[in-house]
């Protein structure tokens, strides 16, 4: 069939179907001859924009919602909480960490047999979250600068009771505290500002807790085998978590598994997997001069363009409209206003074309989840194979079984 684009929408008007395939062979020459596909762009690392030619609309749809549903990612999937005084419910936080993209391979790691199998370094990824709040900002920055200076300061000035003993005064905590923020800043200027953003005058201090705050905890081998690009880590570094104020403190372990976007949208590689199908763009009549530049740069920009008149045209015209690239229509019809350029142009949907776009969640590249993608598609394909073999034979031999039972009936009728 072909879709005409109206004024009052799309109407699709069917045509003669080819005539069915006589065998397999003969659908499997057909697919080979016609399929085509090809990367038409790539507007950034996590976005694809391809093409494919050749196949039915079935095929389309279910290579979409494949690479939306079962395309298996690796995300958060139980949490221990072991201290959390914040005002975030442990269930939200929970929810909350599943949902942060981590950005490792899953087809480096294997599924759980059974929901009871024990988690591994080959089917889990440990995390811990470990933060407090304190009574300022520079209190905190002075932490996260000299963690092992103070814990070394920690452990050697502890006293009979084993108790740590803080500075002697306010002064010399306060002290302490500039010296490390300033040390930090100059260290972290983005992070700096980033927070000096953040933060309000006259309000009390808040902690902000990110997903850069997650440490990964490398199991068995894994701290080998995931190196430098490989290494496990949030894909965005600055999703917030919760926010903490002082005295409050958050403290957890986390563990990450294999699994699809079918049993939970976390698991899901995409933000967006959809098609649309290629327009067709023609000029059935000749567009000149005033109508062809409204057509080409008010109308349809990008799709027409303009060219100098030739001798084959009307006398008095100088330029006029040429199809120049069909893929840019957006469908928009707006020149079916003008009553010239609507009988003057005709668009039309390939129904057997079709223009793809990826958006990755940051998991894992768009080409990777297509390929993916493809290969469960081929492997639902082999199982359907399977099982009607197992039919045809099971068929088969009931077809066997009732044959060699008629004999025996026909003698006891004797």
């Amino acid at each position: 069939g072909v879709y005409d684009v109206k004024e009052s929408g799309i109407h699709f008007h069917h045509m003669p179907p080819l005539p069915t395939p006589k065998d397999g062979e003969e659908f499997i020459s057909r697919l080979q001859s016609s399929f085509e596909i090809k990367v038409l762009e790539r507007p950034c690392e996590n976005e694809l924009v391809f093409e494919m030619k050749g196949v039915d609309v079935s095929f389309a749809n279910a290579l979409r919602r494949i690479m939306i549903a079962e395309v298996p990612t690796v995300a958060i999937e139980h949490v221990y909480m072991w201290n959390n005084s914040s005002i975030v419910h442990d269930e939200v936080l929970a929810h909350r960490l599943g949902l942060v993209p981590i950005h490792v391979d899953p087809r480096l790691f294997e599924d759980f047999a059974e929901e009871e199998e024990e988690p591994t370094d080959r089917n889990t990824v440990v995390f811990k979250l470990g933060v407090s709040c304190g009574r300022s900002k520079e209190e905190d920055d002075s932490k996260n600068v000299k963690d092992d200076a103070d814990a070394a300061t920690a452990s050697a000035s502890n006293n009979d009771n084993g108790q740590p003993q803080l500075p002697g005064n306010d002064f010399e905590i306060e002290q302490l505290a500039s010296e490390s923020a300033q040390h930090y800043r100059s260290t972290h200027p983005s992070a700096a500002a980033a927070a000096s953003a953040i933060e309000t005058p006259g309000r009390p201090y808040t902690k902000h807790v990110y997903s850069r705050d997650l440490e990964w905890v490398p199991q068995g081998d894994q701290s080998t085998r995931f190196t430098d690009h490989r290494q496990i880590k949030p894909v965005h570094p600055d999703i917030l978590l919760a926010k903490l104020r002082p005295g409050q403190v958050i403290e957890l372990e986390a563990h990450a598994r294999r699994g699809v976007g079918k049993d939970h949208a976390k698991f899901s590689p995409v933000a967006t997997a959809a098609y649309r199908l290629m327009p067709h763009v023609e000029l059935i009549q000749n567009v000149y001069d005033d109508k062809a530049e409204e057509l080409a740069n008010l109308y349809e920009p990008g799709v027409f363009g303009l060219e100098t008149v030739g001798p084959e045209d009307p006398v008095n015209t100088k330029i006029k409209a040429v199809v120049k690239n069909s893929y840019a229509c957006t469908m928009s019809r707006n020149y079916m206003r003008d009553p010239v350029l609507k009988e003057a142009v005709k668009i039309t949907r390939i129904p057997n074309h079709f223009i793809f776009s990826i958006e990755s969640v940051g998991m894992m590249s768009p080409g990777v989840i297509l390929a993916e993608a493809l290969r469960v598609l081929q492997s639902k394909c082999q199982n359907l194979m399977r099982l009607l073999d197992e039919q045809t034979g099971l068929q088969g031999d009931h077809e066997n079984d009732i044959m060699d039972e008629e004999p025996e009936e026909e003698e006891e009728q004797e």
